[in-house]
């Protein structure tokens, strides 16, 4: 009996010593384990554990502000509220989207689109779903956040140009960056969903406005909320721009093309600042801001308006009779007319089987070079035309700068075209239509023909005839510096990239007659001239430019003529030079010289401290045709 329980108590007492061996082990496994995850792989842990509750969200910089020339905001920053999602704190992303859609009143398969273009990004970071919704629009959001998991609004700085579609061609406009620009170089650290530079400045000086994005820590919790943020890393703003505008004159420029369509310069023609570069139709910048419609993008590229072609560096027009300043420039340097001679004028002048007629039917009668330009007389320049040549012709006008790019670096300038011998036989496949025909002359002598300008090359040209010969490179951009003050490029300034050797004598008979252009009783300008009370000088020319067919050389009667006129003022030296063009506006004198005034008299009134009213309405929207009149050219 003693020798059986002896062996049960053996045999139990094993039995627990076994399980204590097990139970054991486990607990070794387990300390192991712990000991494996919480010291061994505990970093890992940490670190995975803080990024399930804290979130990497980058944060846009302000875009630096731009200037006029004394100081006056252009274009600022405002806060912008986005709709954007979440993807893994939302258990179905599409019906969040769609949810969006419906509260906003959007398209859900646009919004849908905008997502995927970011499917890139990782689950945790924000996708862009609506851009700068509005007060009304984010209290609506906000109001449903508990139907919308994943969801969140996210505030940015956005562009804000503070006068509309004032200087848009010049200022330009940001939109989302695309793939082909992130695929650039040029665009290295950028991201998917940034807002870019796309054209004028913010195009050209992006780098400068960019700023350096910043990257805070945020904190949520289950939800998505956000319930803490710690900056890693601040954002820097961009740096700032000072222009060459005149804010005053911009304004005057824009508001004389009203209603119409075409392009108005002035610059300083002692350095090449740009004062005013307006073109017409235009384009409000801010439109871009927000998401705009596929159709209304379409309208601006390609539209009939053509909204954004800056019709001043990027149309090529003939420049008609405001040509003939280079042309008796040439032709006095080269010395086949003299000060003293005449040419008669009885209303045509006969070249072979072609009779090539002067605006004044009846003709000016005898004509000198004062008469020539101040009357605009067709066949004086004709005759001068013919003894030049149109090699000559070619090589003073490319001497003043036209034919060729300025050099302004904002957007892709057309040269425009000055016609020569060898221009014609590159230009045609046939040998027959090769061959330069003395006849074709005459035309190009008054600026028609072949010929075509933009109005910044006119204004270049007037201001190297003004200055003493010096062509130019314009510019726009006075100095770039930080958001604190310190300068970071102000190098701009003037640059001379070719000079005109024109004796002084006939610099200023030419100007003595482009004087009397404005102010003699006969003369073709004299809308442009100022108040007296002003007491500045006032030239220019007009020019009225039928638009042809460059191929067939014939007119095309659908349009009517473009209207120029290429002015300046000048106190004790010349101050500024103002070019407009007016498209199918009829004659320079009336379309044309009007608004040149509207631009001096905001340029004089400031500098002068003269109160001026303008309504904007300077030029007669229909006057009668003066074809044997002074206004006719």
């Amino acid at each position: 009996m003693a020798i059986g329980s002896d062996r049960a108590a053996l045999n139990l007492a094993k039995r627990v010593q076994a399980a204590l061996v097990v139970i054991s082990a486990v607990f070794l496994v387990i300390v192991l384990r712990l000991w494996y995850l919480q010291i061994v792989q505990g970093d890992y842990f940490r670190y995975k554990s803080e990024n399930n509750r804290i979130r990497q969200v980058f944060v846009s910089p302000p875009r630096g502000l731009i200037f006029d020339r004394h100081g006056e905001v252009l274009v600022k920053n405002r806060p912008s509220f986005s709709v954007e999602l979440v993807a893994e704190d939302s258990p179905d992303p599409e019906f969040s989207i769609e949810k969006v859609a419906e509260i906003l009143g959007r398209d859900a398969e646009a919004i849908k689109t905008t997502a995927k273009q970011q499917r890139k990004r990782r689950p945790f970071e924000p996708r862009l779903l609506v851009r700068d919704i509005t007060r009304d629009e984010l209290a609506r959001v906000m109001a449903a956040r508990w139907q919308l998991p994943g969801v969140v609004v996210n505030v940015s700085p956005a562009r804000d140009y503070l006068y509309g579609d004032l200087a848009a061609h010049v200022l330009g406009y940001i939109r989302e960056i695309t793939k082909a620009q992130l695929d650039s170089p040029a665009y290295s650290g950028y991201r998917m969903g940034e807002l870019v530079g796309q054209y004028g400045l913010e195009a050209r000086f992006e780098r400068y406005l960019q700023g350096q994005r910043g990257v805070k820590a945020v904190v949520v919790n289950a939800n998505g909320t956000k319930i803490d943020e710690a900056s890693f890393e601040p954002e820097y703003a961009g740096h700032n721009l000072t222009l060459t505008l005149d804010l005053d004159v911009q304004k005057a420029a824009d508001l004389a093309l009203k209603d119409k369509s075409g392009a108005i310069v002035a610059i300083d023609p002692g350095s090449g600042e740009i004062l005013a570069m307006s073109s017409a139709p235009r384009f409000d910048p801010n439109m871009f801001v927000s998401d705009i419609p596929q159709e209304v993008w379409q309208d601006l590229v390609a539209g009939p308006g053509k909204k954004l072609n800056n019709r001043a560096v990027q149309g090529a027009y003939p420049p008609g009779s405001v040509f003939k300043i280079f042309v008796e420039a040439a032709a006095f340097s080269e010395k086949i007319v003299s000060k003293g001679e005449h040419i008669s004028c009885p209303g045509y002048m006969q070249f072979g089987n072609t009779r090539f007629r002067c605006h004044k039917s009846s003709g000016h009668g005898p004509v000198s070079h004062f008469e020539g330009l101040v009357q605009s007389c067709d066949v004086y320049f004709y005759n001068l035309g013919n003894r030049l040549g149109v090699d000559r012709i070619h090589e003073y006008a490319l001497r003043f700068g036209l034919g060729r790019p300025t050099g302004l670096e904002l957007v892709d300038e057309n040269p425009g075209l000055i016609p020569s011998t060898e221009w014609k036989k590159k230009y045609f496949k046939k040998p027959e239509d090769q061959k330069w025909y003395p006849g074709e002359t005459p035309s190009v002598a008054i600026g028609q023909g072949a010929v075509t300008t933009t109005p910044l090359q006119i204004a270049r040209a007037l201001s190297a005839l003004l200055n003493g010969g010096l062509v130019l490179k314009p510019y726009l951009v006075r100095k770039v510096e930080s958001h604190d003050g310190l300068f970071i490029d102000d190098t701009y300034s003037s640059t001379i990239v070719d000079k005109v050797d024109l004796e002084e004598r006939i610099r200023q008979m030419l100007i003595a007659d482009l004087i009397g252009v404005v102010n003699n009783e006969r003369g073709t300008g004299k809308r442009a001239k100022l108040p007296q009370e002003f007491d500045v000088t006032v030239g220019g020319k007009t020019g009225t430019a039928q638009v042809v067919g460059l191929r067939h050389g014939s007119r095309l009667e659908q349009h009517e003529d473009h209207a120029w006129f290429a002015g300046f003022g000048m106190t004790e030296q010349p101050d500024i030079v103002a070019v407009a063009l007016v498209e199918n506006g009829g004659h320079g004198g009336v379309a044309a010289a009007p608004l040149v005034k509207e631009v001096l008299q905001a340029f004089y009134a400031k500098k002068l401290g003269i109160a001026v009213k303008s309504d904007g309405n300077t030029a007669p929207k229909k006057e009668p045709a003066a074809e044997d009149g002074a206004d006719a050219d």
